[in-house]
């Protein structure tokens, strides 16, 4: 699964360096390019690059500012390219968001939805309306997943989080420095403090001073279900949900309502290792760590080409013949999209002895695209497309296969608010979309 992108920002001492420190610890949510903007001097300044954190930015290049906003980017719309790395900023505001704008196309063609949201602000702003009004107005028009950051030449920094709450986003203290993150975890340690989470709809004003909350969203939240099963950390809540605790019963609910006849339970690393370890402490089958994910490999979901995720496919994971050979096993993972990973995984699996392979999911079948931060825009690229669970068992050659369902889902998470679209069709958006455009639109 490609994820969406990820944010921090900071208004106090060392902004620019918690920034930096801040994106490194948020890469697991885009690999494809960093970058930061920081304001100096009444002017802003913004650095960026391809690649990993470490990669994109050099360090020495990075001044000292008390306002700073940065981005570590997977590309949902646009392309691969520097000029489309964020933040993007014109001189007076810098804009970095984690999200999509589903409907942007309708406003005209822009390269991507960042473009679209400095655009939209800079209009405003240069017709007088203040920057927290221009902000108002674009909630009124926008449709879609956007946790928004804007740095403004004039000395703060807005937080913004869409009125569904389909992105995370969160306030917080590192020392003397008020910091906004997509997750609390970076947050928690870089040695600080959450102060809450930015509720879907509100506009929060960060200055060194204060802290200003307004608005808050009417509409029920649908927080992205992919966040507590895949996106985020495991170390991270969510709006006070726990995202370790939410995959652990993930994996129990999974063992109560889908067994499998298996000697030891295999996770996919990483992220479904608590659905593993849940469902091996509730079936009573031991877990065994038999494959081992090779340290320098990026996530092949958030790979911007099918070509470019085969690829690394060849070389991300390794399989410990000693504890699967012979063996009849459980292999947990926490979706299937395309279906390459876990095809390629009982291949590796079936050469190394295994006997069976039971695959049991710790979701339900994704079904539809996405428009609303996550890139599987088109029904064909899902395996969903193939068939029912038998034919996509066959496809993937496992013994046999399960998913999840939704409400299992829910009763696992703990929370009925989520978004459910890419597993029933049903669109929490506020517009009415015609599915076939909106991928002509979003498909590259």
């Amino acid at each position: 699964m490609k994820e969406h992108c990820g944010v921090f920002g900071a208004v106090g001492p060392e902004a620019t360096r918690l920034t930096f420190e801040g994106l490194k610890l948020l890469q697991h949510r885009g690999q494809e390019s960093a970058g930061i903007s920081w304001r100096k001097g009444g002017f802003i300044t913004t650095l960026k690059g391809l690649g990993l954190v470490g990669e994109a930015l050099d360090p020495s290049k990075i001044e000292e500012s008390n306002l700073s906003i940065g981005h570590v980017r997977y590309s949902t719309t646009g392309s691969v390219t520097l000029e489309e790395a964020q933040p993007l900023d014109n001189g007076n505001i810098s804009v970095s968001f984690n999200g999509t704008i589903t409907n942007h196309f309708l406003f005209g063609r822009y390269s991507t939805d960042t473009e679209f949201i400095l655009k939209f602000l800079a209009e405003r702003i240069s017709s007088g309306v203040s920057l927290v009004d221009s902000v108002k107005s674009f909630i009124d028009v926008a449709d879609g997943a956007f946790s928004l950051l804007i740095l403004s030449s004039q000395g703060e920094i807005i937080a913004v989080r869409d009125p569904r709450g389909f992105r995370p986003l969160v306030i917080g203290e590192i020392a003397e420095t008020k910091v906004v993150s997509s997750e609390d975890s970076a947050i928690k340690q870089l040695g600080g403090k959450v102060i809450s989470y930015v509720r879907p709809g509100e506009i929060v004003t960060l200055r060194e001073n204060e802290i200003i909350r307004e608005g808050i969203s009417n509409l029920t939240p649908t927080t992205c279900s992919f966040e507590y099963i895949y996106f985020s950390r495991s170390d991270s809540e969510i709006d006070g949900v726990s995202v370790y605790a939410s995959r652990i019963r993930l994996g129990e609910v999974l063992a109560k309502y889908h067994p499998a006849n298996g000697e030891i339970v295999i996770p996919v690393p990483d992220s479904s290792r608590p659905i593993a370890l849940g469902f091996s402490r509730a079936s009573g089958i031991p877990l065994e760590e038999a494959l081992v994910r090779t340290i320098s490999s990026k996530r092949s979901f958030i790979m911007p080409s099918n070509e470019r995720r085969k690829e690394v496919l060849k070389e991300k994971f390794g399989v410990v013949e000693w504890a699967v050979k012979g063996k009849k096993v459980v292999l947990i993972d926490d979706s299937i999209v395309r279906g390459n990973t876990m095809r390629r995984l009982i291949t590796s699996l079936r050469d190394n002895g295994v006997r069976e392979v039971h695959v049991r999911i710790g979701s339900p079948m994704i079904k539809y695209p996405c428009y609303m931060g996550i890139d599987f825009p088109r029904r064909s690229d899902l395996i969903a497309n193939v068939g029912d669970v038998d034919k996509i068992a066959k496809e993937i050659d496992a013994d046999s296969l399960e998913y999840l369902t939704v409400k299992e889902m829910e009763e696992a998470i703990g929370r009925t608010t989520l978004c459910k679209a890419c597993f029933a069709g049903s669109y929490p958006l506020k517009g009415r979309y015609v599915l076939s455009n909106l991928e002509s639109v979003f498909a590259r």
